[in-house]
């Protein structure tokens, strides 16, 4: 239940992302906190994700790696991804998203590797690689805690200002959701990135002091 939220904005010509940074075992125990962007300077581009954070780290260094612009990443990834799964032992389900100017516009893809990890909700198929539209979400709160919230969903065609609020109150409010243990799976801090087409800019914007490594994150927002 990492939190990943992007949106693409064609109209402005920037993507926004905002990812928490709480790294947890599976009985949600918090092991580690750090970044979930990894930043790929050179192309204005950043690859994050969710699941294991072992198998998403290696996977998006190797794409990197293999790739010489976001264009040839996104067009070799479904060849790559499981060769590299494979090479590394990578077996623990995770999903990357790639985010990036592809044919000079903005644009969030997603793929994924076998196993039960699909944040998606629409059943993709693993290892192909698949455009989002403008924007990707995860997890999505409940519809009584978006009304309770009054949380409105963050549209690609709004202010920039407005864009970067609404994402910015949805990760605080995905804190708010539980897992089936009743923990959050969201914390530490959380961090918004802005990716034009020349430049990479991250900020944390939010912090929750209580969390501890070895402990369990709350749903307390």
């Amino acid at each position: 239940m990492t939190a990943n939220n992007l949106v693409a904005s064609k109209k402005h010509n920037r993507i926004w992302i905002t990812t928490d940074a709480a790294g947890y075992d599976d009985a949600g125990f918090i092991c580690t906190f750090g970044s979930k962007i990894r930043p790929i300077p050179e192309w204005s581009a950043v690859i994050t994700g969710r699941g294991n954070a072992f198998g998403l780290d290696t996977a998006a260094r190797e794409l990197t790696r293999r790739a010489s612009s976001f264009d040839e990443l996104v067009g070799i990834a479904s060849r790559e991804l499981p060769l590299i799964v494979a090479e590394f032992r990578l077996y623990r389900p995770f999903e990357l998203n790639l985010a990036g100017f592809f044919r000079g516009r903005p644009m969030i893809f997603f793929i994924r590797t076998p196993g039960d990890h699909d944040s998606s909700g629409m059943g993709m198929r693993p290892y192909l690689i698949y455009p989002m539209g403008s924007t990707l979400f995860g997890p999505w709160p409940s519809d009584d805690a978006i009304a309770a919230a009054g949380f409105v969903e963050p549209d690609p065609g709004d202010t920039p200002a407005n864009i970067v609020s609404s994402i910015c109150d949805l990760i605080r409010l995905q804190r708010r959701v539980p897992a089936e243990d009743g923990y959050s799976r969201v914390g530490g801090c959380a961090e918004l990135t802005t990716i034009s087409p020349d430049s990479i800019e991250t900020q944390i914007f939010h912090r929750w002091p209580d969390d501890r490594i070895g402990q369990r994150m709350t749903t307390e927002h």
